[in-house]
């Protein structure tokens, strides 16, 4: 591939990583997507093919779909693009869902109608409903302006979080952050200081060279790099005595000070002396040093808010924290 087109084809992966616009569902005369599949019930040892088809497209560009199945009784065994541009190979995650994605090169007009957009091929391990579903399709037009459809969720423990479903699902299936199994999220769990830190040092793609660490991070600890990144870029400033209690919960505020600290680092949000939380009833629990952070991220939209609140000493949430990065992504 000749170096402009790779530089395109870049372009707009990067866009299909951080986009996206939801809507929901697919109605007869509106754009959607869905899968034929040549049987309901795989076989063993035998090709089950799984076609993914695009209705009523209008400039169609690129797409990246999630579809989940059940590895026990298929796995994945080829796919093509029925399109000519550029086919990404499945990539499997949790060994349960794939993303399948394509762009096309150059300018194009994007596809219009419905068409068969690729097809995949499985293998029978055992007899059985393979559970083959299409989760979500990221559509991108001639602008890479995107869309996200959705059909359904990965974890089977968001229901009451749909606030957070497509935040959490684009996440998961970009591998930026992981369930607490295969089929579930726990979306309601608190999640703590270290978690929080190392979700934003991957997400962001921060890097540093480890040279210390808070006195009750160990070498052994799995988030040990992440928050030595943390710590060296100065996104981590610890509780006081070179500590961080990095596996006590992390408090709104503080998730949101992090937050917007590594938005600085990566040149995503430049420093602003703001301080105006008065649309917040409950402004004033705001402590003296989160302020101007959280005044950033609220005037960014990446803060919004429950009803009229900011809860800044309340615990946060792992369907929170997945919100918050993704939003950072996208801004």
């Amino acid at each position: 591939m000749r170096k402009g087109k790779l530089t395109v084809v870049m372009c707009v992966l990067a866009v299909m990583i951080v986009a996206s616009i939801p809507r929901a569902g697919y109605a007869e005369g509106d754009t959607g997507f869905t899968l034929n599949k040549s049987a309901e019930n795989a076989l063993p040892d035998q090709a089950l093919e799984v076609t993914v088809n695009g209705n009523n497209l209008k400039a169609l560009y690129a797409y990246e779909a999630l579809i989940t199945f059940d590895p026990d009784i298929v796995e994945l065994d080829t796919a093509k693009s029925k399109l000519e541009g550029f086919f990404i190979p499945p990539k499997v995650v949790d060994n349960r869902k794939m993303t399948v994605a394509f762009t096309m090169v150059g300018k194009k007009a994007g596809e219009q109608g419905s068409i068969a957009l690729s097809t995949i091929t499985f293998k029978g391990k055992a007899q059985g409903n393979a559970n083959i579903k299409l989760i979500s399709v990221k559509a991108l037009d001639p602008s890479l302006t995107a869309t996200i459809y959705s059909y359904g969720t990965t974890f089977d423990d968001l229901e009451g979080y749909e606030w957070a479903n497509m935040e959490i699902e684009a996440l998961a299936s970009s591998g930026i952050i992981k369930g607490a199994s295969a089929t579930t999220f726990k979306p309601g769990d608190n999640i703590t200081r270290a978690d929080f830190i190392c979700l934003l040092i991957r997400a962001l793609n921060l890097n540093a060279e480890v040279d210390g660490n808070f006195n009750d991070v160990e070498d052994s600890d799995y988030y040990y790099k992440e928050v030595g990144i943390a710590k060296k870029l100065g996104i981590a400033q610890g509780t006081g005595d070179n500590q961080l209690e990095p596996r006590l919960s992390i408090s709104r505020q503080d998730m949101m000070v992090v937050a917007a600290r590594a938005m600085e680092i990566a040149g995503r949000m430049q420093h602003e002396s703001v301080s105006d939380l008065s649309s917040f009833s409950d402004s004033s629990e705001v402590a003296a040093y989160a302020v101007s952070p959280l005044a950033q991220l609220v005037k960014k939209g990446i803060i919004q808010g429950y009803n009229g609140m900011i809860k800044p000493n309340d615990t946060a949430i792992r369907a929170e924290a997945a919100v918050i990065i993704h939003r950072l992504l996208n801004k």
